[in-house]
């Protein structure tokens, strides 16, 4: 700079051609320049400092900086730079700062004295407006500050080469995860590519030469690293390459991130999921056999209770049967023989009595054992007519027991399978009994809806209680019987409890 301001010195003060080209090169710098006496007076300022100040350069000939309207602060900042500047007869080089124009700012001023002008003790300076220089110097040293802060504190490695492989930066995270400090690797002059395993060294070589060529702005890879003790790491590594202007790399930075425990979990997961994928085929294997077992042994089962409810089936039958065309027509026979004797015996006899009286008992037991017979094996059912089957049960039901039972059925005409109607009539049978054992009833209703596939037996018992014991109703073998036969036809059985009394056994049938 000194330089610069003696080449803006005229030769002779008294040549005009020379000032004239003293001026046209300062107007030509980018800084302020200004020639000044003794008493800080200006004698010359170039156009720039309009751009300072704010006012054109004429404002500024012959004054002081006080006469020119500067402050205080500035006039004896100008004052103390003439003063030595001229007395020590050498230039000075300064920042200083100062409030121009209610704004702080930094100015770099440089001095020379003007020797050769006829005007003595005269100085020409270079002032130069450093303030949005100096304020980005600290925000790029915040930066720098905050970027360094950041990288000391990532728990990332973070680390940066030059091409030949000089390590440029090396944080302390990096120290941990390799085991060498940054002395050390530049007291051994370890290449990089000493870090890694050798088997993925070949890998990690390619990638390091396209971004070294500009190939590559940037690339990610898994890969094997050593530590300085010799074992073995696992690390995610991202790279990236500072190109110079012609695309080469200028540095590179890698950024490495130790996943080793990561791996090792993941590899022992992997290894105890195979163990447990192969323990889970095993017990696969052992339930299917199990559950084939167990379909088997449901198959026999269903297969024996139908047979078990065939048999069942046939008893009534014989037994009916055999009540009605074996037992009625003995004591038929034993009827028919008393009333033989006794009309023998002359009216008004106590044994003629007697004998009447016995007579009426057995007319009696036939007639009870015929409706017995019919409940058994009810006719209409062989004809898979249901409802009629239920008529006859509840006139039987009224008659055996005194009690108001009745059916109401919808779509009489429809005939059913025999097995169907057997299974059905068979779970009415047994709701009615349940309904007149266990709950007293008087009054029962069967509701029979062929068109809709349900039948309900509703009875006015004493319902069911909540200290009822479990067989009570509800889940004795007469449900499970019922239950049984409604899974026979692909039906479901329910019963519900009436809030006012009694109970309604439902069973739903596919039509």
């Amino acid at each position: 700079m000194n330089k610069l301001l003696h080449s803006l010195l005229p030769r002779s003060e008294c040549s005009s051609c020379e000032e004239l080209q003293f001026r046209i090169l300062a107007e030509q710098m980018p800084d302020i320049v200004l020639r000044m006496n003794a008493d800080a007076r200006f004698l010359y300022v170039n156009s720039r400092i309009q751009d300072l100040m704010g006012s054109k350069p004429q404002a500024f000939f012959g004054k002081t900086c006080r006469e020119a309207g500067m402050s205080e602060e500035c006039g004896l900042l100008w004052e103390g730079i003439a003063r030595d500047s001229l007395e020590k007869g050498k230039g000075i080089d300064r920042e200083v700062h100062l409030e121009i124009k209610g704004r702080r700012r930094i100015l770099h001023i440089r001095t020379v004295c003007d020797t050769t002008s006829a005007v003595k003790s005269t100085f020409i300076a270079t002032v130069r407006d450093i303030t949005s220089m100096r304020r980005d110097e600290r925000h790029i040293q915040e930066l720098v500050q905050r970027l360094t802060y950041h990288m000391n504190n990532t728990p990332l490695a973070v680390m940066e080469w030059d091409p030949e492989g000089k390590c440029l930066i090396w944080n302390g995270e990096a120290e941990d995860m390799f085991g060498w400090t940054r002395r050390e690797l530049k007291s051994e002059r370890m290449d990089y590519l000493a870090l890694i395993h050798p088997d993925d060294r070949p890998g990690f070589r390619v990638i390091l030469e396209r971004l070294k060529k500009g190939q590559a702005a940037s690339d990610f890879v898994k890969c094997r690293a050593l530590h300085q003790d010799g074992s073995l790491l696992f690390c995610e590594c991202h790279l990236s390459a500072l190109l110079d202007a012609e695309g080469h790399a200028k540095s590179i930075l890698w950024v490495a991130n130790n996943v080793t425990d990561r791996v090792l979990a993941e590899q022992e997961m992997h290894r105890l999921n195979s163990g447990l994928a192969d323990r889970i085929r095993e017990r696969t294997a052992e339930l299917e056999s199990s559950n084939h077992e167990l379909q088997r042994e449901i198959l026999a089962r269903k297969t024996l209770e139908a047979e078990l409810i065939s048999i069942s089936e046939r008893e009534h039958r014989r037994v009916g049967h055999d009540l009605h065309d074996g037992v009625c027509q003995e004591l038929s026979g034993v009827r028919y023989s008393l009333e033989a004797i006794s009309k023998k015996r002359r009216k008004g006899t106590v044994l003629r009595q007697q004998i009447d009286h016995l007579s009426g008992a057995l007319e009696r037991a036939v007639h009870h054992i015929r409706l017995l017979s019919r409940g058994l094996a009810p006719l209409e059912l062989e004809g898979g007519n249901l409802a009629a089957a239920l008529d006859e049960l509840a006139a039987n039901t009224s008659a055996l027991f005194q009690v108001k039972c009745t059916v109401k059925c919808r779509g009489r005409s429809q005939r059913l399978e025999i097995e169907k109607a057997i299974n059905l009539f068979r779970i009415a049978q047994e709701a009615i009994q349940n309904a007149i054992k266990h709950g007293d009833a008087t009054q029962i209703r069967v509701d029979l809806d062929l068109l809709q596939g349900t039948l309900s037996i509703t009875d006015n018992g004493n319902g069911i209680k909540d200290d009822d014991p479990a067989p009570a109703r509800g889940n004795g073998m007469g449900l499970k019987i019922m239950r049984h036969r409604a899974d026979a036809i692909q039906g479901t059985v329910a019963v519900e409890r009436i809030p006012a009394s009694g109970v309604r056994v439902i069973c739903h049938f596919p039509k």
